[in-house]
């Protein structure tokens, strides 16, 4: 009932994955499936997404990753925080949910970063589109990483964790290393426990507001702007 095109670069080839959902949706007419792709790629074909929801699209993975410029220019993502209300735009106009997903700590994260990142996901009423994991996702820097070759990494890098394969890094700010531990902690129990994403999206908001010495904000609910989402039995991401 149901297909998952997971290459990442689903649009790099616009009309080969029109073709091909096309001649799908031909023969199994019923059939959904959801895509991951770019932000930019869903600015750049909104013709060829408008398409893909009436052929039976039904969400779209893309790696949204944070909304802070800085984060955003150092990973080289191609696209800023107003991309993104744009591909929601494109993606609401053809009846196609996005299923973000996140890179929220990294070594140039503050925590008025990921705040605003909180803050972006329940004013966009996306709280329900994004599985609970991503809110505690920490970089890896592998062995041949493009940030190896940048005179700035050394700031932040540490040594080989050779069994993880990845280089160990810390924050120049502590506050946000202990955050993201105490969030990962949160997150797999809510995953454990099949809690409401509600429930744990405020828990994560109430411990991001403790470790900024900030009030305690209220409890995070549906803004009725968009519907929640099909999903997965698992969660998956790019």
């Amino acid at each position: 009932g149901h297909i998952t095109f997971g290459d990442p670069d689903f649009l790099n080839g616009p009309t080969h994955a029109l073709r091909v959902c096309r001649a799908l949706h031909e023969e199994f007419p019923a059939l959904t499936f959801d895509i991951t792709t770019r932000i930019e790629h869903i600015l750049e074909h909104p013709t060829v997404v408008a398409e893909l929801g009436m052929l039976g699209c039904r969400f779209a993975v893309s790696a949204v990753e944070s909304v802070s410029p800085l984060v955003l220019e150092r990973l080289e993502k191609g696209h800023t925080k107003e991309d993104v209300v744009a591909a929601l735009a494109v993606l609401d106009e053809a009846g196609i949910a996005m299923r973000p997903s996140l890179l929220p700590f990294t070594p140039w994260t503050t925590l008025a970063d990921y705040r605003e990142l909180l803050e972006f996901i329940d004013a966009q009423d996306l709280v329900a589109h994004v599985d609970p994991v991503h809110l505690s996702i920490r970089l890896l820097v592998p062995p041949g990483s493009a940030l190896l070759d940048r005179a700035e990494t050394q700031r932040w890098l540490g040594p080989l964790d050779a069994a993880n394969y990845t280089y160990t890094w810390a924050n120049p700010d502590p506050r946000v290393d202990a955050l993201q531990r105490q969030i990962a902690g949160v997150v797999e129990a809510a995953a454990r426990d099949d809690e409401d994403v509600y429930q744990t999206f405020s828990t994560v908001r109430a411990l991001t507001h403790q470790a900024a010495v900030l009030p305690g904000p209220g409890p995070a609910r549906p803004h009725g702007r968009r519907p929640p989402p099909p999903r997965l039995s698992e969660s998956w991401f790019c």
